[in-house]
C-alpha cells in the first residue's frame, strides 16, 4: 500500500479499508472454521432440525398456555356463578317465594355445575399438553445439543484481541497490542507527560492500546464519580371546607383541595461511563487547544454557509482586538475550516498552522462535514504532547470483544455476528483515529527512539489491574454495609512483584444508604403553614481493600479452561478465590490472600520462562 494515501483517511477508509476490513474478517472467520474441522452443512441441517422442532414446541407452548387460561376462566366463573345463585336462592325465599328468583338461582347453580365439567375437561387436556410439550421441548433441547456440539471446536477457538488480528491482517496504519503493557505505559509517560494514577474517584473498566506508525495510543473505558448536589420533591395533599351562599341566601360548604410541593437538595453520587482515546506525538509540543462538536456542522448546507461568513466576521473583530496584547490572534484564513473545527482557545499559533496544513484543513472538514458514518461527533483535546479524543459514539461501543459475543450454535449466524462485530469495532476505532490520521504531519512524525527501562514496578499495569478487578464479580471487593444498587469505585494498589505475577490491594469505596424524610414548611391555599415531606437519602462513603493477584499465564482462553479441568491441583488452588482470565491474564481475589507465591503459579501453568 502507497505511505501517501494515509494522508486522505476518511476517503482511504471509504474506497479501500472498509472492504479490506471486512474481508479480513470473513477470511479470519473461516480460517478458524476450517482449523476446528467444522462440518457447516451438517450444522445447517442440524440448525434447520432444531428451528423445526422448536417451532414444534412454541406451538406447543402456546396452546397450553390457551387452554390454561380457559381453564382459569371456568374456574373463575364456576365460583361467581355459585355465589350469584346462592344469593338469588336466598333473595327467592326471604318474602314468600319469588319464582323468577328461584328460576334465576338455578339457572346460575347450573351453569356453575357445568363449568366446572368444562374446566376439568380442560385441566385434563392441559395436562396431556404438558406431557406433550416436555417431549417437543426434550427433543428441541437435544437438537440445540447436537447444534453446540457441531460448533464446540470452533466456539473454543474464540479468545479475545480477536480485532486486533483482523485489523493487522488488513492494513498496517494502525498496530493493536495484544494487552497494554508497562512498556508501552512508560513510553507515554517519559516520552510524552501521561500520567499513571488517574483519579480516586475513576476506575477504569476497559483498556486497548497501540500505536500509529509507532506513535502510542490509549483508549480506556473508565466509570468516574463525582458528589452532586441533588434536588428531591415532596407533595402533600390538603384539603379545607369553606361556605357559600346560593342565589335564595342558603349556606352550603365547599371543599377545597390542593397539593402542595417542595424540594430538598443533598449531597449523591452521580456516575458516568466515559471512552477516551489518548494519543502521544512529539509534533507541535507546546501547543494546545480544545474543540468541541460545532452546531455548524449539523446545519444543510444552505444554513452552514451563512453560519460560516458571520463566523469569519466575528474572527476577524477578534484578531483586531488582540493586536498588541500577550496572545495575538491569526485566522487561518480558511474560514470554513475555523468554523467547524473552532479551536480558538488555542495558544501557539506557530505551531497550530505547522499542524493544520490545508491538507490538514480539507481532511477535517470533510470528516466534520459529511454525515456518515458519525460526522462530527468527537471533541478534541490537546495538551503539548498528549491528544485526547472524545466520541460520542464510542461512548456506547464494546471495545472488549468478549469472545462470549461470538460463541453461538448456528454456524451461519455465527459468521455473520463474528463479520459484524468487527465492522462495527473497527470502523469505531478507526474514526476515532480519523481526527489525528487528518493530520498529515502526526504520521509523518515519527515517534523517538525510547530506551525501555529493565525493570518496572509492576507486571501488569494498573489500568489493566483495574480492568481485571471491574471484570470480577462485584461482591468480591464491595463492603459488606454498601448498597448494591449504586456502583463502588475499585482503585487498585501496589503492594508486592515476584516474577510475572502482581499482587496488589483493591479499595472499593461505596455508599451505604438510608432513607430521610425532610418537612418544609409551605403555606397553603387554607392560610396555614404545612409541613410537606420530602424523602431522600443519604448517602455515607464506606470502603474495603480486598488482596487480587494478577499472573501472567500466556495462554489462550480454551488452554486456560483445559488446563483448569484437568489440573486438579490448579482446580483446588483456584476454588478459594474469585477469579477471571483475559487476555493472557489471571486474576484471583480473597479476603484471605496474603501473598503471591509465582514459583508455585509458574509450576501450575508450566511457565518455563518465568522459572
Amino acid at each position: 500500500m502507497a505511505e501517501e494515501v494515509l494522508f486522505k483517511p476518511k476517503e482511504l477508509y471509504t474506497k479501500q479499508l472498509k472492504n479490506q476490513y471486512h474481508q479480513a474478517a470473513i477470511e479470519y472467520y473461516e480460517g478458524l472454521e476450517k482449523a476446528a474441522k467444522t462440518d457447516l452443512a451438517a450444522n445447517k441441517a442440524h440448525v434447520a432440525d432444531y428451528n423445526k422442532k422448536k417451532a414444534a414446541a412454541d406451538k406447543k407452548a402456546a396452546e397450553l398456555s390457551s387452554t390454561k387460561t380457559k381453564a382459569t376462566v371456568c374456574l373463575v366463573a364456576f365460583i361467581l356463578f355459585l355465589i350469584a345463585g346462592a344469593f338469588a336462592l336466598v333473595y327467592a325465599f326471604l318474602d314468600g317465594f319469588n319464582w323468577v328468583s328461584f328460576l334465576v338461582g338455578v339457572l346460575l347453580v347450573g351453569g356453575g355445575i357445568g363449568l366446572i365439567f368444562l374446566y376439568r375437561k380442560y385441566k385434563q387436556e392441559s395436562a396431556i399438553q404438558s406431557r406433550k410439550l416436555a417431549k417437543l421441548q426434550e427433543a428441541a433441547h437435544q437438537a440445540l445439543r447436537t447444534c453446540y456440539a457441531d460448533m464446540a471446536s470452533l466456539n473454543r477457538s474464540f479468545d479475545w484481541n480477536v480485532p486486533l488480528y483482523v485489523m493487522e491482517k488488513a492494513t498496517p496504519i494502525i498496530d493493536l497490542d495484544p494487552r497494554f503493557t508497562p512498556e508501552r505505559l512508560s513510553m507515554l509517560m517519559d516520552n510524552y507527560g501521561l500520567g499513571e494514577e488517574l483519579s480516586e474517584d475513576v476506575s477504569v473498566l476497559g483498556v486497548l492500546s497501540g500505536r500509529i506508525k509507532g506513535n502510542p495510543f490509549l483508549l480506556e473505558r473508565t466509570l468516574s464519580r463525582e458528589i452532586v448536589s441533588k434536588v428531591y420533591t415532596g407533595s402533600l395533599t390538603i384539603s379545607w371546607t369553606t361556605y357559600s351562599r346560593d342565589s335564595n341566601g342558603h349556606s352550603y360548604p365547599v371543599t377545597h383541595t390542593q397539593t402542595l410541593t417542595a424540594s430538598v437538595a443533598h449531597p449523591a453520587p452521580q456516575f458516568a461511563n466515559n471512552t477516551n482515546l489518548i494519543y502521544g506525538n512529539d509534533a507541535a509540543p507546546h501547543l494546545s487547544f480544545t474543540r468541541t462538536p460545532s452546531k455548524a456542522s449539523r446545519m444543510d448546507p444552505k444554513d452552514r454557509r451563512k453560519a460560516i461568513d458571520k463566523f469569519g466576521k466575528e474572527l476577524a473583530k477578534k484578531a483586531e482586538k488582540s493586536i498588541g496584547t500577550d496572545h495575538p490572534f491569526t485566522p487561518m484564513g480558511n474560514d470554513e475550516f475555523e468554523c467547524l473545527f473552532n479551536a480558538l482557545d488555542r495558544d501557539n499559533d506557530v505551531e497550530f498552522r505547522l499542524l493544520f496544513t490545508p491538507l490538514a484543513q480539507q481532511n477535517m472538514v470533510e470528516l466534520l462535514e459529511d454525515p456518515e458514518p458519525y460526522g462530527d461527533d468527537f471533541n478534541f483535546y490537546k495538551r503539548k504532547k498528549i491528544n485526547v479524543i472524545a466520541s460520542t459514539h464510542s461512548q456506547s461501543f464494546d471495545y472488549s470483544a468478549d469472545p462470549e459475543n461470538f460463541i453461538g450454535y448456528d454456524g451461519a449466524e455465527m459468521k455473520q455476528r463474528f463479520v459484524n462485530y468487527c465492522d462495527a469495532f473497527i470502523k469505531s476505532l478507526f474514526f476515532d483515529l480519523a481526527p489525528l490520521l487528518s493530520i498529515p504531519l502526526y504520521q509523518m512524525h515519527k515517534s523517538r527512539d525510547y530506551i525501555y527501562k529493565n525493570t518496572y514496578p509492576r507486571n501488569i499495569t494498573s489500568f489493566e489491574q483495574e480492568a481485571l478487578a471491574n471484570g470480577l464479580a462485584p461482591e468480591t471487593f464491595r463492603p459488606e454495609t454498601a448498597d448494591p444498587t449504586v456502583p463502588s469505585i475499585l482503585k487498585v494498589h501496589q503492594k508486592q512483584k515476584e516474577g510475572k505475577s502482581d499482587l496488589v490491594e483493591v479499595e472499593a469505596t461505596a455508599f451505604e444508604t438510608y432513607r430521610m424524610v425532610d418537612y418544609v414548611p409551605v403555606m397553603g391555599g387554607d392560610g396555614r403553614s404545612h409541613n410537606v415531606p420530602v424523602p431522600w437519602i443519604r448517602y455515607e462513603p464506606v470502603s474495603k481493600i480486598t488482596p487480587m493477584a494478577i499472573k501472567e499465564v500466556g495462554k489462550d482462553r480454551y488452554g486456560i479452561g483445559e488446563l483448569i479441568k484437568n489440573n486438579q491441583g490448579l482446580k483446588n488452588f483456584l476454588t478459594q478465590f474469585n477469579y477471571r482470565y483475559e487476555r493472557g491474564l489471571l486474576a484471583f481475589a480473597s479476603d484471605s490472600l496474603q501473598s503471591v507465591d509465582d514459583q508455585s503459579l509458574s509450576d501450575y501453568f508450566a511457565d518455563k520462562d518465568s522459572k
